[in-house]
């Protein structure tokens, strides 16, 4: 029986042997352990960042009048600046971040889909453009500027106007704030 055997234990023994041999190998060469990740440096919230940007973004348009922009010239997508604005209403501990996060939903809703390259405005009324060909303080600089608009007449800008509107009734409902004409 030993005889017969022999050759089984020896298939065994070398099995063995080069199994713990490739264990022994897979050890040497396996990648390190995952370190501890570090430890998160308390910064700005993503919240405040786009307000931030926002803010910035919106001071630099300094826009006057009556004005609607198209939503992809803004930093952020527009509903991730108005849950920012939600969020920032939600944290706000006083009346005068209230106001400024009430001025930055009247700011966001300024901007709508459709509105194209340029910024539109309500077309200037027939006596607005006499008293603008009188005036002799007429700066060329504004003439350059009104020269980057698109002017509709009222019957097109009420769409937008009250898209916009709409909009920020909603908004103001949401946040439960109350509607007060500036």
């Amino acid at each position: 029986m030993f005889v017969d055997s022999t050759p089984f234990i020896i298939a065994l023994v070398v099995t063995f042997c080069i199994l713990i041999c490739v264990a022994i190998w897979n050890n040497l060469n396996a990648p390190p352990p995952p370190q501890k990740a570090p430890p998160v440096d308390p910064g700005p919230s993503r919240t405040r960042e786009i307000l931030a940007r926002f803010s910035e973004f919106y001071m630099n348009l300094s826009p006057q009048g009556e004005v609607m922009y198209d939503i992809g010239i803004l930093p952020d997508p527009k509903q991730h600046i108005i849950h920012a604005l939600y969020v920032g209403f939600d944290e706000s501990e006083d009346e005068d971040e209230r106001l400024a996060i009430e001025r930055g939903l009247r700011a966001i809703v300024t901007f709508q889909e459709r509105v194209g390259e340029y910024p539109i405005k309500r077309t200037h009324s027939a006596t607005e453009k006499i008293l603008h060909n009188v005036d002799p303080n007429t700066n060329t600089e504004q003439n350059d500027t009104e020269a980057n608009f698109n002017f509709l007449d009222d019957e097109e800008f009420e769409k937008f106007s009250t898209l916009r509107d709409e909009e920020l009734e909603g908004h103001f409902q949401h946040l439960k704030i109350e509607i007060s004409e500036e």
